[in-house]
């Protein structure tokens, strides 16, 4: 068995926040002042900030079930095994696992299991490690789950416009309605991600941690996005503008 350093082993996963912030910080060879600690400081902020919280929460998830998977098998989590992760991610694909309540679990999804090797590369780069996932050993497995367990994704109906009138047909006319059909018609006009209109502001800077704003234009509406790729710009004509006007009242 391969021996790890205790003080590795017993990182925190509650909150992987913590990871980040002990990652940034000044060389043992500099030292310190009030303008390096303060740029330290606003690097560890924009670290924070490289990943949205609910990914967080879930890579931390992650690695809370390989090191207990780690724990039954008898090995250590650290450093990282091409070949043990080979093996963990297929006994995520066989249902092989057992969990507490029950002598074996669910086999998980391919692309489950693509966000669960995700999240144990994200981990393993907070400690200090490097996780490849070319290494055989997974890539290999990985390419053979795909190709025995991959199904094909499923086509989501596309919303009409006359899904669009009756849901808003549905909303009060007392300002959370108006302001309902607005944000629904708003987003059927520009193709907008249920996750872009929730963190859509009227306004630049209305929020710290906003994702995107409207500005109402001569010819029509432009909406600025903080999207998966970085910040995009949407843009509604004055013709969808007016009609969705219309509608709201």
């Amino acid at each position: 068995m391969r021996k790890t350093p205790e003080n590795q082993l017993q990182k925190p996963v509650d909150d992987p926040r913590d990871t980040d912030r002990d990652a940034i910080a000044l060389p043992s060879h500099v030292a310190g002042s009030g303008a390096l600690d303060r740029l330290v400081d606003t690097a560890r902020d924009y670290a924070q900030a490289a990943v949205a919280d609910n990914t967080l929460r879930a890579y931390a998830k992650d690695w809370a079930h390989f090191t207990r998977w780690c724990r039954m098998k008898g090995t250590d989590p650290l450093p990282p095994s091409p070949e043990m992760i080979g093996l963990y991610i297929t006994d995520l694909a066989s249902g092989s696992d057992p969990s507490p309540s029950q002598s074996a679990s669910r086999p998980l999804s391919v692309s489950t299991i693509d966000r669960r090797l995700s999240g144990l590369t994200w981990n393993y780069a907070q400690r200090g490690f490097a996780l490849d996932r070319k290494n055989r050993h997974i890539a290999t497995v990985l390419a053979g789950i795909r190709r025995k367990h991959a199904r094909p994704p499923v086509q989501k109906e596309a919303i009409l416009a006359e899904d669009i009138l009756a849901m808003v047909a549905t909303l009060p006319y007392d300002l959370r309605g108006l302001r309902d059909r607005a944000i629904l018609l708003l987003g059927y006009a520009g193709g907008l991600r249920r996750s872009e209109i929730v963190s859509l502001d009227l306004h630049k800077d209305d929020t710290p941690d906003s994702g995107g704003w409207v500005e109402i234009m001569e010819q029509g509406a432009l909406l600025t996005l903080d999207a998966k790729t970085g910040w995009r710009e949407v843009e509604i004509g004055r013709g969808s503008l007016n009609t969705i006007i219309l509608r709201c009242f």
